[in-house]
């Protein structure tokens, strides 16, 4: 009987692990390499033996072109890749660092020469910007927007305002005040569907995102804007495809923090009804913003993991009026205590993890999990006690 129940727990495991492959399958959260293998006089090349190496992972995959020299690779995961390709009587050609998008699919040709297998001839002209295969009008933000641009909120989703016709607009939700909210061609910022790794991550009550992810964990993104796949349904102003950072065969890490202090304040004018004069005082106002990131391998070329987490607490208030103060100051004798300022408490933590693991040469599993401890802003205001 226990034989029988650790059995069908084992299955279970592998039906979530599964599903989760399927569900990244049809949100396209990967990217595809495709390309043409031909000889110097444009001969189309069949049986060339085409290989391609994850620089990040060290894992493989290989396929043979067809009859008219071709070759593809779908649901690849986004990142760098090197390809080796290689037939009998030709050099063998290498291509080191080709770039795939997330959602974008990346052709690669090669020209193969006469010559001995041993013959290794590197080719270093970059693969198309444009991708050929596309019909819909988008914009992919990369790892490296991401790291170097500025962030005041470190919301990753301002750097879509890069993308053609994107805008900011006035927020929707009193909840998510701290989201950036995009306007797409016109639209609201209600109709923009928002998935993570392939999973939906857009708010089924009132629209635009659930979730805000910390930039630590976010690799890269793509925003579609018009004609976009049905795959990314649900939305018609705009779609957002975000995937993960994952671990790699080299240990990394990164760690940040961003400090305000009161004690670094300018000094603000606030009324003084009691002496009928203005008081030069510090507000209370500090916010700390900190966090980091760790990935690595669990074994190498196989298993990898990532963790982030970010952590924001905000200390500030909010001045009261002149005119109601005043007022507020003249029912002292019956007990109020009125506040020239009103205190307001905010904090929020965002804790995303992702695993990757890969099986096969030619299959891998894929689980991302990802955590919010508050998944929204809390604020506590103490008004004035009358």
């Amino acid at each position: 009987m226990k034989k029988r129940i650790f059995c069908l727990g084992i299955i279970a495991a592998l039906m979530v692990v599964i599903g989760a492959v399927r569900v990244d399958a049809q949100a396209t959260a990967s990217a595809a390499l495709q390309g043409t293998i031909t000889d110097q006089s444009e001969a189309a090349i069949k049986g060339t033996k085409v290989e391609i190496t994850n620089k990040e992972q060290g894992w493989a995959r290989g396929t043979e072109t067809n009859d008219t020299g071709f070759y593809r690779f779908e649901l690849l995961p986004a990142g760098t890749y090197g390809i080796r390709v290689g037939a009998a009587g030709f050099s063998t050609a290498e291509a080191k660092d080709v770039v795939l998008q997330v959602g974008a699919t990346t052709t690669q040709n090669f020209t193969l020469k006469p010559g001995a297998v041993s013959e290794t001839i590197e080719v270093t002209s970059a693969a198309p910007l444009v991708d050929i295969q596309k019909t819909d009008v988008s914009t992919n933000i990369t790892p490296q927007q991401i790291q170097e641009l500025p962030l005041i909120g470190r919301d990753i989703a301002d750097l879509a305002y890069l993308s053609p016709g994107v805008k900011a607009a006035d927020s929707y939700d009193p909840t998510k005040n701290r989201y950036s909210i995009l306007s797409v061609n016109g639209q609201g910022g209600r109709n923009v569907n928002v998935t993570v790794n392939g999973v939906d991550n857009k708010d089924n009550t009132v629209g635009g995102p659930v979730m805000q992810l910390p930039a630590e964990a976010v690799q890269e993104f793509q925003i579609s804007t018009q004609r976009f796949s049905a795959v990314n349904g649900r939305s018609e102003g705009a779609a957002i495809n975000v995937i993960t950072k994952s671990g790699t065969n080299a240990y990394h890490g990164s760690i940040f923090g961003f400090f305000r202090d009161e004690a670094m304040n300018a000094e603000q004018k606030l009324p003084d009804p009691k002496h009928n004069k203005y008081d030069y005082t510090t507000p209370p106002y500090s916010r700390q913003w900190f966090g980091g990131s760790v990935g690595g391998p669990i074994k190498k070329d196989k298993v990898f993991a990532f963790f982030a987490i970010e952590r924001q607490r905000e200390h500030t208030s909010i001045a009261e009026q002149p005119t109601s103060l005043a007022e507020l100051n003249l029912v002292t004798s019956l007990g109020a205590q009125p506040a020239a300022t009103v205190p307001r408490r905010s904090s929020r933590t965002a804790l995303p993890v992702a695993w990757i693991g890969t099986s096969t040469a030619n299959t891998t599993f894929t689980y991302r999990s990802l955590r919010r401890a508050i998944t929204a802003s809390t604020t506590r205001a103490t008004a004035p006690s009358i």
